[in-house]
């Protein structure tokens, strides 16, 4: 289970896991799969595996659809759930790896 940004981008780097989008600041995200299709050390590009022709498979010139890993305090880890936040504490993002 990860418990932090270092755990996570590790995790990342090495597998390129597919996750769940459990909540998003985008509505539409909620429930999508997405597959990381390339990470490195300052964020990590995922695609709607099933999905090629989805917005956020093609975007980026087909890297997928980026997010940057910022700052370790804008992390939390808490039952499998990785969440990101803005600075003002507003979601980006919660997901949960769906394949080990």
């Amino acid at each position: 289970m990860i418990k932090n940004l270092s755990q996570l981008k590790k995790k990342f780097n090495e597998e390129l896991p597919t996750f769940e989008i459990v909540d998003h600041c985008r509505k539409e995200c909620i429930g999508q799969i997405r597959k990381v299709n390339i990470s490195n050390t300052v964020g990590f590009y995922s695609i709607v595996p099933d999905d090629l022709s989805a917005r956020e498979t093609k975007a980026n010139d087909g890297k997928g659809s980026f997010m940057a890993y910022v700052k370790a305090s804008r992390w939390k880890f808490n039952n499998g759930l990785c969440s990101s936040y803005l600075g003002n504490g507003t979601l980006i993002m919660s997901f949960k790896i769906i394949n080990h």
